[in-house]
């Protein structure tokens, strides 16, 4: 739903008195009443800086107008809303705003700080496995299973900026389980993933997200040799990626191929890279990634020595990663148990992996894992008796100190938690306790802006 709540313009003066203007509007999850209680608002421009204050008039509206020079960098415009007592109540972050002259309506969703809620649209059909690429302007969201069983080719583009699902071209051909990730340039790549026919593919295809109307799909490559499907994959290199398997694959957007990666181990489980002044470091974390369940790849491309803990070993496990640029794995089992434990990985200085005991409150296998840098969520997931966890636990991700336990809005296990450029965080996709997909969109709002 839209929330009309807001009377925000923000006014973009150029040299020769061209100027453009941000018209926004607040959105939030379907029902919720977060803005009924807003007596203050405060809107806030990160760059340049800029903020404005407004109680609500007699039209029930906030009139707040920012007005800056249109030749800036990219900024983000935040609201708060407080109740009458002066506590912060809800809150949201737009996508980032090129500020420039230009005229566009902006959609900022605001939910109550520490919550998980609905977001305002849902999957349609609902579906399960699908590819996600994720680019600032929203996650691309590819193929997956509809809750016939049938292989799709949907494709579906969560516009940050409207916080509305917009079509994209429909794939090629149907892939469920594809593994694919956003480029530097606006392309999306995505490799293999099981047919209709349910066996698993080797075909690279590359998706321009910059061509209107919907984008526009090239296959780049084909090699059954290297066929599969449900693989990690995690950028090493500008236009250059690794997905999981054995052989590892080798994505290079760059020569538009696919190759074998026959000098590295098997790579197996999660794929997490950090990036360092444009040098890329890749860690991979599960039972078969190399001999003792961690292989971390350098920036040179070669893999650094480790020593893993038995835990390491896991399956049914997330991972993220910080922002002083550890990676963070957590849940999943050990030997057919689930784990409450979290490992820390340093690979850009190849410090070792810390074992951290008892971080999750509550073990679980198939949990989404994502996080902004500063906080790691874990949502859902099934307990060690089978049954869905209804729950996601926060986490700060520097210290892995518990934040806050939030209920989740459909209890679900195998979703993808998809970081988003302001700041929330998604859960999208999985399954219900029968196993049917689910529809519902989540998006946790953290504590502060």
């Amino acid at each position: 739903m839209r929330a009309a709540a807001l009377a925000a313009v923000g006014a973009l003066g150029a040299c020769g008195g061209v100027t453009g203007t941000y018209s926004l509007e607040l959105t939030t999850a379907p029902g919720s009443t977060v803005l009924d209680g807003v007596a203050r608002a405060r809107l806030t421009l990160t760059t340049p800086y800029r903020q404005v204050e407004a109680t609500r008039g007699g039209d029930g509206k906030f009139h707040l107008d920012l007005e800056v020079p249109a030749n800036g960098p990219a900024g983000f415009v935040v609201f708060e809303g407080f109740d009458a007592a002066g506590a912060l109540v809800g809150w949201g972050r737009s996508a980032p705003l090129p500020i420039a002259a230009v005229d566009a309506t902006i959609a900022i969703y605001v939910a109550p700080p520490q919550s998980l809620a609905a977001a305002r649209e849902a999957l349609d059909p609902p579906r399960r496995d699908f590819g996600v690429a994720a680019f600032s302007f929203g996650p691309v969201l590819i193929g997956g299973t509809g809750a016939d069983g049938a292989v799709l080719d949907t494709v579906d583009v969560y516009d940050l900026y409207g916080h509305a699902l917009v079509p994209g071209a429909d794939l090629p051909a149907p892939r469920t389980a594809p593994s694919a990730a956003a480029g530097d340039v606006g392309y999306a790549y995505v490799y293999g993933g099981n047919g209709s026919d349910g066996q698993p593919t080797g075909t690279l295809w590359r998706f321009d997200t910059q061509v209107d109307p919907r984008g526009v799909w090239q296959q780049l490559d084909s090699d059954p040799l290297l066929a599969r499907a449900d693989a990690a994959m995690t950028q090493v290199g500008p236009e250059v990626f690794l997905a999981t398997g054995a052989p590892a694959a080798v994505i290079d957007g760059r020569t538009v191929n696919v190759t074998g990666a026959t000098t590295l181990p098997a790579l197996a489980g999660t794929a997490t890279s950090v990036a360092v002044d444009d040098l890329f470091y890749a860690a991979f974390v599960g039972d078969g990634s190399g001999d003792g369940g961690i292989v971390i790849v350098g920036a040179d491309g070669v893999t650094q020595p480790v020593t893993p803990p038995a835990s390491a070993l896991r399956t049914g496990h997330g991972a993220a990663a910080t922002i002083d640029d550890k990676v963070v794995v957590i849940g999943g089992e050990v030997a057919g148990v689930p784990t409450r434990e979290a490992l820390v990985l340093d690979p850009v200085n190849g410090a070792g992996v810390e074992a951290r005991p008892d971080v999750l409150a509550t073990p679980r296998v198939g949990a989404a894992v994502g996080g902004n840098g500063r906080v790691i969520v874990v949502a859902g997931g099934r307990d060690a008796g089978g049954a869905l966890v209804a729950d996601a636990e926060i986490f700060d991700a520097a210290t892995l100190a518990p934040i806050a336990t939030v209920s989740l809005v459909v209890p679900r296990a195998d979703a993808s938690a998809i970081p988003l450029a302001n700041g929330q965080i998604m859960i999208a996709g999985g399954v219900d306790a029968a196993g049917a997909p689910i529809a519902t969109i989540e998006l946790y709002t953290p504590a502060t802006p």
